[in-house]
């Protein structure tokens, strides 16, 4: 399977951690091993939920060999390559291809932004020379790194044959709708990673969706997928209020937006709940919130479907 055939719900995993934060391979492998259990389409390591960029190079080497290790092919798996610099960009792009990846996430490097089309170029056509045959996805994420990849150099990119897929997480709708109406032509496949819009992303001809909160609750967004390949709107909108229940009661329920997700898995038995230093975990008035929607989501599993007279 190509880039350009990646699909679905493309779930972005978080990475466990001991209380030395190292990798917790067992807690990680629980993770992905979920994942493929619930038959996502494909999962991404080492991206933001997955604190790659914040993991030192040892603990990140070894995030990628457990991830590759516990797939086993059963599905894509993506890597994500997010640097300050091109050569230590490509420096992680061949340890990924050492590996085995077929598949790799790059953004633009950050903390001294780059802001122009060349410099964007210069990155992308030095990554794309290190993976060699491996698939190069774009991911715009310009409240992380600082910079946006504008859509016409994603679109000269793919002219380029650089890529054949790319992510889009910046959160402007206007930006989106633009991308996915060139995207055909230029023989792009969208991610949407932007979760309140992934209704009517999916709707308006995004390839598939990067939610975080697919790590807590993968199903919902297995069924988005699907209502939306079925155009039906009903339904779209029936999980999108699901999925932004589960935004504001995971991400959006307190100062750091991962150590929701981190907790939630936690509260289910995986993992420690810790996200890396200086990030802060969860506090007592967030755990409750957490706990209070796993437990309503045991509930309502429990309670049979009532029928109607």
């Amino acid at each position: 399977m190509g880039s350009a055939e990646l699909h679905g719900v493309v779930v972005p995993a978080i990475t466990p951690l001991d209380d030395a934060e190292n990798v917790d391979e067992a807690a990680f492998r629980k993770v992905i091993r979920r994942l493929i259990d619930h038959r996502v389409h494909a999962i991404f390591v080492g991206g933001s939920a997955g604190e790659g960029p914040l993991l030192t190079v040892a603990q990140w080497h070894r995030m990628a060999e457990i991830a590759i290790a516990e797939v086993r092919a059963e599905l894509p798996l993506l890597g994500g390559v997010m640097e300050t610099s091109s050569r230590r960009a490509c420096e992680k792009i061949k340890a990924l291809k050492g590996l085995g990846y077929r598949y790799l996430v790059l953004t633009p490097t950050f903390y001294i932004a780059v802001r122009t089309a060349s410099e964007h170029l210069r990155l992308f056509g030095e990554a794309k020379e290190a993976a060699a045959d491996m698939e190069l996805i774009a991911y715009n994420i310009p409240q992380c790194t600082g910079s946006s990849l504008a859509v016409d150099t994603i679109c000269e990119m793919a002219r380029r044959g650089w890529i054949r897929c790319c992510k889009e997480s910046s959160g402007d709708w206007e930006y989106l709708k633009a991308l996915l109406q060139r995207a055909p032509a230029a023989g792009l496949t969208v991610l949407a990673g932007d979760e309140k819009a992934a209704g009517e992303a999916l709707l308006n001809g995004a390839g598939g969706i990067v939610p975080v909160c697919a790590n807590y609750d993968p199903a919902t967004f297995l069924r988005l997928y699907d209502a939306a390949r079925a155009r039906d709107r009903g339904e779209v909108g029936r999980l999108m209020a699901r999925v932004e229940l589960l935004r504001e009661s995971l991400p959006l329920s307190g100062p750091c937006w991962l150590s929701g997700i981190k907790y939630a898995l936690c509260a289910l038995g995986i993992g420690s709940g810790r996200p890396l230093s200086p990030l802060e975990p969860a506090d007592p008035q967030r755990m409750a919130r957490i706990a209070a929607l796993i437990e309503n989501d045991k509930l309502n599993r429990q309670t049979p479907a009532r029928r109607n007279p």
